[in-house]
């Protein structure tokens, strides 16, 4: 059915459309002239300011080449150039082009005046003045140039200029003169501008004040009515209903829907009024359920605590928050008697200990008999907020043992309200429930405290122990166990399966099968005896651990329930065995070997005629065997001195300098070998028993020879570190391998190889010497690669603490420069004297009192200088070192100084370049002068 659409006689959306669009139209026409105008009178002005623009540019442009006409001329006048003139033409032809433009646009009388004189004037000079102007300057004739100057040709030319200054002027005040117009122009328009919207803005008023009048009153008139009809109040509206549009529909519409649906709220409000009174009662049944199950919850919860947690602090804390929640204490406070813990509600700090620390003896005597009272308190008006006295009920309660002693007491308070019988009936039996859970703990930290008592005293105990059930299971192992055998499963929180420890056993044990065997036939439920075996742990890079295990059965009443196995590390024990085993063959071998030679030479002496000169060789072979027995049992009674604290030591003062070079004069070396001593020290002096030092390097030196089989040189270097003076021995032997390293310090200790077996030796020279050094306070190590060789390291502390005092700089130098320097002298005090010197100027001495050893390393070692003795004892002549010296390539240009007690040979110093010769005596200051001017001239 097509919808009916009302027709109204006056149509408010009718009305509307004609009052906008007329406001519209309106507003178009006049915003529409006043652009049409604007536009017009701005593209006026703009039109004139641009012709005044360029007429006065075209009138500079035209000064411009006026000027550049005649400087060109000028020019031209003065230098005969006729580039000058050629630019003099071009100017004049631009300037006719210029005045020829001037002269298109619209002038003035005075303006068009101006142009005819320039025209005839340019046509003047060009054709007639210039001419004869160019004439008189290739003639040379500059007085009838002068005259033609002065004939009245320049007068054109001075008007020019005056006009173009005067009309520049001008243009100026004509600009100003538009701007000001421009400007007076803007200004009515503003005021135009202004006075049109105040006639828009007025008609827009009358037209909104209309509508207003018939729409906007009406309506508001109609949000009235119904908010008064909202709020139960009456507004008539009876005028509105005889408007004959549609307000007026809609006031009729909404009286009628006003009366409809008061008729109507009578009835809602008495259903409502039903609908509410239901929803109170279902509220309340909702209210009481949430509370039931908020308390079952908390109930549920306390529970789980109760039956589960076995921490007591967490236990009273729930405990605490529970019936503090159900039974609404003001202010609680609940603690352990034992550890003071407490958790408290309402109370401050110093209130909650002070209730601790003083409760009163008769409440607590009372708590254990009664367990459960409430004291009430009256409470005046004046000490609180409340205007009148009320009630405090203050509830005493405690949990207790199963010997009736207090484990923890409850203290709550309620203001005004008191506990009736049903709650203290509850909260004992919340009270009951933890004194149950309370002995659970109690138990369990008895348990917990024999357990870990158990378990401390298997942990202190130095062998590993394994408790295994009689499935293979390990139940129980302590600490030691761990260090033992390197056991992978740190903290055994569950049983570990027998594969996996066997396989653990099985991967680090040498004697893998046998031990896996030994351990499964323990487990077995038939095994019931003890047995034991030994077996080895081999570790990465360091000495194996030896280890002895016995296995025995564990029994509760008949059956047995397991096996314990006990691991004890035996590494010291077995290591000792070893050595004994080692000393007997060793001493065995060192003692017989010797005594051999001497019984066997002694029976040739004794039973045969011998030729004197083989007697002598069996005698000294003979007194050479006897010196090493000698030896070795003076070793043997130097480690039982030291073993047993009588070995007295003797400290002096000493230099190590003249102690090594003494050592080494008196060491029988073989021509295998070549030893060099490289002093790199400022401060050799230490405090020493000379006699031990002698020993130590004795034994380090014969160590390097003795293990380099095959020769090769022994280098001894010496220098400070720090406030110690440090000396290493470097040999080119056999080498030590790095897991020997470690024990090579110990007594008796050797390297097993082939090698070594073959060289010999007790084993007690590294022991020795490491107690030397440590009577001494210094510190011995070494550094060794198997195949390549071995450097063995001492220090010893200086006497005096401190090194000279140019120590730092004197380094620094050597840096620098190569400041080493041989000295080749047999003299052994004249030698530790210029070495001395040398040393205090920060040089590094090389010393020799073999000519032979000297060369070997005067070529093969870059030096500042060489100092040489003539005379070094029997059929050795220092000038055949000086020759062979300069007779090698490395060594030619090396500085060579003689020291000798000879007299000075001025031939052979020539012959072989000889820098100085130094009659014995002489200052050693001399000699270390000498060589520091030779590093300068490095």
């Amino acid at each position: 059915m097509p919808r009916l659409i009302p027709t109204f006689k006056k149509n408010i959306r009718n009305q509307f459309v004609r009052m906008l669009w007329s406001i519209i139209i309106l507003f178009t026409i006049i915003v529409g002239a006043f652009f049409i105008y604007t536009n017009v009178t701005n593209e006026r002005l703009i039109s004139e300011r641009e012709a005044i623009s360029e007429k006065e540019q075209l009138v500079q442009k035209m000064n411009e080449s006026f000027n550049d006409i005649f400087f060109r001329a000028r020019g031209y006048y003065a230098f005969k150039d006729k580039n000058e003139l050629n630019i003099l033409y071009d100017q004049m032809s631009v300037f006719e082009m210029e005045l020829q433009k001037f002269g298109e646009m619209p002038l003035s009388s005075e303006e068009n005046l101006l142009y005819e004189e320039l025209n005839q004037f340019i046509v003047t000079y060009r054709n007639e003045i210039l001419p004869k102007a160019v004439s008189y300057v290739e003639a040379d004739n500059y007085e009838a140039l002068r005259d033609l100057s002065n004939s009245g040709a320049n007068e054109s030319v001075n008007s020019f200029i005056a006009y173009t200054k005067s009309y520049t002027t001008e243009t100026d005040m004509v600009v100003n003169d538009h701007f000001n117009r421009t400007l007076d122009q803007i200004k009515f328009l503003t005021v135009l501008c202004i006075f049109l919207f105040i006639i828009v803005f007025i008609i827009i008023g009358i037209i909104l004040k209309r509508v207003i009048q018939n729409l906007i009153s009406p309506i508001e008139k109609l949000t009235t009515a119904t908010d008064a009809f909202a709020t139960g109040d009456y507004v008539d509206i009876t005028p509105l209903k005889n408007k004959e549009d549609e307000l007026g529909v809609l006031a009729t519409s909404f009286y009628n829907m006003t009366r409809s649906i008061q008729e109507k709220e009578e009835v809602l409000t008495t259903q409502n009024e039903e609908l509410m009174a239901q929803q109170d009662e279902l509220q309340g049944n909702q209210e009481q359920l949430q509370q039931s199950l908020s308390h079952l919850q908390q109930y549920n919860e306390l529970n789980h605590v109760l039956t589960f947690t076995l921490d007591k602090e967490k236990l009273i804390e729930d405990l605490h928050n529970y019936l503090r929640s159900i039974y609404e204490f003001d202010s609680s406070l609940m603690y352990l008697i034992d550890s003071g813990e407490f958790v408290s509600k309402g109370l401050a700090k110093e209130t909650t200990e002070r209730l601790i620390k003083h409760l009163e003896i008769d409440k607590i005597a009372r708590l254990e008999e009664e367990k459960t009272f409430v004291i009430c308190r009256e409470v005046k008006s004046a000490s609180n907020i409340a205007n009148t006295t009320y009630n405090d009920y203050d509830l005493y309660t405690c949990i207790l043992n199963s010997e009736k002693k207090l484990v923890a007491i409850l203290m709550a308070t309620r203001e005004g309200r008191s506990f009736s019988s049903k709650e203290l009936t509850d909260i004992n039996g919340h009270m009951n429930q933890a004194s149950i859970a309370f002995e659970r703990i109690f138990m369990y930290e008895e348990v917990e405290r024999s357990r870990k008592l158990n378990q401390t005293i298997i942990d202190t105990t130095n062998e590993g122990i394994q408790f295994v059930s009689k499935y293979g299971e390990v139940l129980l192992l302590n600490k030691a166990l761990f260090n033992i055998i390197r056991y992978p499963f740190e903290e055994i929180d569950d049983k570990v399966p027998q594969q996996l420890w066997l396989k653990h056993f099985q991967k680090i044990a040498e004697e893998s099968d046998e031990l896996v065997y030994f351990l499964k036939i323990a487990i077995i439920e038939e095994f019931t005896n003890t047995r034991t075996m030994r077996y080895s742990i081999q570790q990465d890079g360091r000495s194996p651990v030896f280890v002895e295990v016995y296995a025995t059965s564990v029994f509760e009443g008949d059956e047995k329930v397991g096996t314990m196995f006990v691991h004890r590390d035996i590494t010291s024990e077995y290591e000792v065995d070893m050595m004994k085993s080692e000393l007997v063959s060793t001493v065995s071998h060192e003692l017989r070997t010797p005594l051999s030679s001497v019984l066997g030479f002694t029976e040739l002496l004794l039973a045969k005629e011998i030729k004197p000169e083989r007697q002598k060789k069996y005698i000294e072979t003979i007194h050479k065997e006897a010196k090493r027995l000698t030896n070795l049992i003076n070793d043997f009674l130097d480690i039982q001195r030291i073993e047993s604290g009588q070995q007295v030591y003797s400290m002096n003062k000493i230099s190590l300098t003249a102690l090594i070079e003494d050592v080494l004069k008196n060491f029988q070396i073989d021509p295998q070998h070549n030893i060099r001593f490289v002093d790199e020290s400022t401060n050799a002096i230490v405090s020493a028993d000379e006699e031990r030092i002698i020993q130590l390097l004795f034994n380090l030196i014969g160590n390097a020879i003795k293990f380099s089989p095959n020769g090769g040189e022994i280098i001894i270097r010496m220098q400070n570190i720090n406030e110690t003076v440090q000396v290493s021995i470097q040999d080119c032997g056999i080498g030590i391998p790095e897991s020997a390293i470690p024990s090579l310090f110990q007594k008796f200790k050797r390297v097993d190889n082939s090698s070594r077996r073959k060289i010999g030796g007790t084993g007690l020279g590294l022991a020795l010497s490491k107690e030397i050094i440590s009577k001494h306070k210094g510190d011995i190590w070494l550094e060794s690669e198997e195949g390549i060789g071995t450097t063995i390291f001492f220090t010893l502390p200086l006497y005096d603490q401190e090194i000279v005092e140019n120590r730092n700089e004197l380094t620094e130098e050597k840096t620098i420069s190569n400041r080493t320097v041989m000295i080749v002298e047999d003299d052994l005090s004249l030698a530790l004297l210029l070495s001395e010197e040398l040393k205090s100027k920060g040089f590094t001495i090389i010393y020799h009192d073999d000519l032979k050893r000297a060369y070997d390393d005067a070529i093969q070692i870059p030096l500042v200088g060489i100092v040489i003795d003539l005379i070094m004892g029997e059929n050795m002549d220092g000038w055949d070192l000086v020759e062979a010296l300069r007779n090698h390539k490395n060594t030619k240009e090396i500085p060579i100084i003689i020291s000798s007690a000879l007299d000075k040979s001025s031939v052979n110093m020539d012959k072989y370049n000889v820098e100085e010769y130094f009659t014995k005596p002489y200052p050693p200051e001399e000699l270390s002068t000498l060589l520091l001017k030779f590093v300068k001239d490095q």
